[in-house]
């Protein structure tokens, strides 16, 4: 997503989007982004798998240290409005508009008490290779003024969004990270290979024909340049295109 000429021309934060762009790490283009918008914190939360799943994530962010910690012994990470939905949607969000479980409004009680803003938004990134990740800035401005900000500068916040998500990209594969798409199909299938189901018994866990199932493991094997599925399988691994079983 990319500003107008003449949004760009007008924008207050463009040298911001440049700071962005321009940051050695995933960790200092958050912290660049939090000082231009004058935000409470940003954070950037990579799936680190293509199938949108979030263990073992990639996060990188600017809150406090004490409140880091207490998320992950909470496992907060599992009942997380912002995280279930950020990688569930393709519209960024207010945090004010989701429904809450209790245990959800706990941990927005809890995550109060550690200064880490009263307001959310959230930005949901999906790329061509189907890689996800979430970018959420969180402010103690009043709700009206944030909602007013939020629509002034949504546009440039998604493009810092799609920056910072490049750059991760980067951290994680290195020169591998524009590898080819694999489509939902072919990421299933190659998944049950790797726990050891062969091509009839994919075809009755998928409900495809065994046609199907090899046709979708050919395509996996020349998108992922490999003459056997053992290479395609510890190939997909490695780029974290599925994970181990």
């Amino acid at each position: 997503m990319s500003l107008g000429t003449q949004g760009r021309e007008n924008s207050e934060f463009l040298p911001a989007l440049d700071a962005v762009r321009a940051a050695a790490s995933v960790e200092t283009a958050v912290f660049a982004l939090k000082l231009a918008y004058r935000m409470d914190h940003v954070t950037f939360h990579v799936a680190k798998n293509m199938s949108a799943r979030v263990e073992e994530p990639y996060i990188k962010t600017t809150y406090p240290a004490e409140w880091v910690k207490r998320y992950l012994v909470q496992g907060y990470v599992a009942i997380d409005p912002v995280v279930q939905q950020g990688f569930a949607r393709r519209l960024p969000f207010h945090w004010s508009d989701l429904e809450l479980t209790p245990e959800a409004r706990e941990l927005f009680l809890d995550a109060e008490r550690y200064d880490v803003g009263t307001t959310g938004y959230t930005i949901p990134v999906v790329d061509r290779e189907a890689r996800r990740s979430i970018l959420s800035v969180t402010s103690s401005r009043p709700e009206l003024e944030w909602r007013a900000f939020i629509q002034r500068h949504g546009t440039e916040l998604a493009e810092a969004g799609h920056a910072i998500h490049r750059k991760a990209m980067y951290e994680l594969y290195g020169e591998l990270h524009h590898f080819p798409h694999l489509s939902h199909r072919e990421i299933e299938c190659l998944s049950w290979t790797a726990q050891g189901k062969d091509a009839p018994t994919i075809s009755m866990i998928l409900h495809l024909s065994e046609h199907t199932v090899r046709a979708y493991l050919r395509s996996v094997r020349y998108k992922l340049d490999c003459s056997t599925l053992s290479q395609a399988v510890a190939k997909a691994m490695q780029l974290r295109i599925i994970t181990p079983p």
